[in-house]
């Protein structure tokens, strides 16, 4: 049998002219930004809203060489799993990215083309939420036409493999410490609103925090913190900046390792908010060393789990 796998996540700008229409095409996604006045409100807002942050968005990725590694991170972690799953039948591995290219219509042409005899989608997002691993399924169903309904690998927080392998970057980084930090797990927000909905993120991201703690024997503190909320309703928390103020002023620390824990890929929440924006006010309120550990990337363990829940799901 011949399988396609879309290794989907959600795209970014490689070049500072594609930051204006990046932005556009993410917060005309109704599954993140629910705007007034149906699709005619959503195009008037996205197109808004993104001419508005843009200037400050460029400043962003330039900080960073002016662009998001992102598909490059995400192409590269396709071939190894297109790699491991070929020592166990016919697998072809394809990218696709939400907000930017290859958009998945692209990809459909180019599954359609292939007689496959099924499909599995795997979003790269370690922890189900609406906005994210929902937004990539609506958004496959509605290209991909007459194709085979895909198989979806909605989450893989809990997986012995991936936990591993996040706790061995966060050993990684331990080392680069005399004294032991305290570990600040960070993850992007999302509206509150959705989690009072339903969306089991929240859940599933502390749930993912405690057993990399399990693996990492419970000897350091450590705690759950925000980032990259956008725009003014509200959103979980604390923010990042916030949870740094609670440490140094109740808590007295001084050595803080930070973890992007809903983080598969390097991209500008980690090498701009984290790495440049993150470090500069941690130094401002006392923090002596603040280190953020990798996200797993194409690590062994991580594409390893990737393979084991793809074959569980398919008649090889």
């Amino acid at each position: 049998m011949k399988h396609a796998v879309i290794v989907a996540n959600l795209g970014a700008p490689s070049i500072l002219s594609e930051v204006r229409p990046f932005l556009k095409q993410l917060f005309a996604d109704p599954d993140i930004f629910n705007f007034p006045f149906g699709k005619l409100g959503q195009a008037f807002f996205s197109s808004m809203i993104a001419t508005l942050r843009a200037p400050k968005s460029k400043k962003y990725y330039a900080a960073i060489g002016g662009g998001s590694p992102l598909h490059e991170n995400t192409v590269a972690q396709a071939l190894k799993l297109e790699k491991m799953l070929n020592e166990q039948g016919d697998f072809t591995v394809f990218t696709a990215q939400r907000y930017w290219h290859p958009f998945f219509e692209e990809i459909a042409a180019e599954v359609r083309q292939g007689n496959f005899d099924d499909i599995i989608l795997v979003p790269m997002y370690p922890h189900y939420s609406t906005t994210t691993t929902l937004s990539i399924v609506n958004e496959w169903k509605r290209v991909s036409g007459d194709l085979p309904e895909p198989i979806v690998i909605e989450r893989f927080y809990a997986e012995p493999g991936y936990v591993k392998a996040c706790a061995n970057q966060i050993r990684a980084t331990l080392s680069k410490f005399h004294k032991p930090p305290h570990i600040l797990f960070s993850a992007h927000s999302i509206p509150v609103s959705r989690v009072k909905a339903g969306d089991p993120y929240e859940k599933e991201i502390n749930a993912n925090m405690e057993l990399i703690m399990d693996e990492l024997r419970r000897v350091y503190n450590y705690s759950l913190c925000y980032q990259s909320k956008v725009g003014p309703v509200e959103w979980l928390g604390p923010e990042i900046q916030d949870a740094l103020d609670g440490l140094v002023k109740n808590k007295g620390v001084t050595n803080v390792l930070v973890f992007p824990i809903a983080f598969v890929s390097e991209h500008v929440e980690t090498l701009y908010e984290l790495d440049i924006q993150t470090r500069e006010y941690a130094k401002k309120i006392g923090i002596k060393q603040f280190e953020r550990a990798d996200t797993v990337q194409d690590l062994n363990e991580f594409i390893a789990v990737l393979k084991k829940l793809i074959l569980e799901r398919v008649a090889l």
